[in-house]
């Protein structure tokens, strides 16, 4: 990867630095759509051991990288969980459209955040997000936030409705396609929430 990534989003100048995973847009740092989630999770993986943590970090990487290199170039690899995604995307027949798409979210037309989402996906003639997900276990309420965060943050750089979203949950022998509700009101309370700190 890149050190320093950029893209230019509804005439907003959104750069990443991949050492100190930093989004900066028009100069000013902003939180990540992961930051803005720890408002509510804040302790979600204070208990885990910090070597424990940075494995599961690596295998993470690594699976997303796996699947992004198979969407965009065709490469095959022999890790599971690749597998586990082809078999999958057969069964319930989604067409990856995008992989790694920078976002940048609005509230009261200020820019509170930023990040990149997983996946956009077309399920059923309908336009969707997806995110992977290698954790031991899905935590769907997590996920549930994410993923309104990453839909609202969509919407609003790219102007395009989002439909569905989806967890797809990769470990090993782990194979799941988890269906998400949309909430829109669980995420503006939450952006009021992070406004209000």
């Amino acid at each position: 990867m890149k050190n320093i990534e950029s893209w230019n989003i509804k005439e907003h100048n959104l750069e990443y630095i991949d050492k100190t995973h930093t989004y900066i847009c028009d100069g000013v740092i902003v939180p990540s759509i992961t930051q803005i989630l720890k408002v509510k999770f804040n302790n979600k993986y204070d208990n885990i051991p910090k070597a424990t943590l940075q494995r599961a970090a690596e295998l993470g990487t690594q699976m997303h990288e796996v699947i992004q290199n198979y969407e965009e170039k065709g490469t095959e690899s022999d890790i599971k969980e690749l597998r586990n995604y082809k078999f999958l995307k057969k069964q319930y027949k989604w067409e990856c459209l995008a992989n790694e798409v920078p976002v940048i979210l609005w509230h009261d037309n200020e820019i509170i955040g930023a990040g990149r989402l997983d996946m956009v996906m077309e399920l059923d003639g309908q336009k969707g997000i997806a995110d992977l997900k290698r954790t031991s276990t899905l935590d769907k309420e997590y996920l549930g936030y994410q993923l309104n965060l990453y839909r609202l943050a969509y919407q609003q750089s790219y102007g395009e409705k989002i439909e569905v979203l989806r967890g797809i949950h990769l470990r090993e022998d782990v194979r799941k396609f988890v269906k998400i509700p949309i909430n829109e009101e669980l995420t503006i309370q939450l952006i009021e929430t992070m406004k209000g700190q």
